[in-house]
């Protein structure tokens, strides 16, 4: 084979191997996109479920008093004047009971 086909197959060789390359990182890098594209598209599914939730308490605290009431009663402690509140202590965890002793094994002489 003579020295110019040796370089020209060379040089061909190496022009695949790098359009191989080339090719391979791109279409990681594509699958990588997808990938993260998919997931920012479910994010924000989830945002406008989360979105339209909100507007509908909105809307709910707009327009009804008994909505008002009861979201000042959960999220803010708010009681009536004609209500009596009663607090409970917090239970605490009882110590553990303590082990039995054990009885002394008599020595081995």
């Amino acid at each position: 084979m003579k020295p110019t086909s040796r370089a020209l197959l060379a040089a061909g060789v190496a022009l695949v191997g790098i359009s191989l390359w080339g090719w391979w990182s791109g279409t990681r890098s594509v699958r990588e996109a997808q990938a993260a594209l998919e997931q920012l598209e479910a994010r924000r599914a989830e945002l406008e479920r989360r979105n339209r939730t909100l507007a509908r308490q909105i809307e709910a605290l707009r327009r009804d008093a008994a909505a008002r009431e009861r979201a000042a009663r959960e999220y803010l402690g708010v009681v009536s004047p004609e209500e009596t509140v009663v607090l409970l202590p917090t239970p605490t965890a009882s110590p553990s009971p303590p082990l039995p002793a054990t009885p002394a094994l008599p020595r081995l002489r």
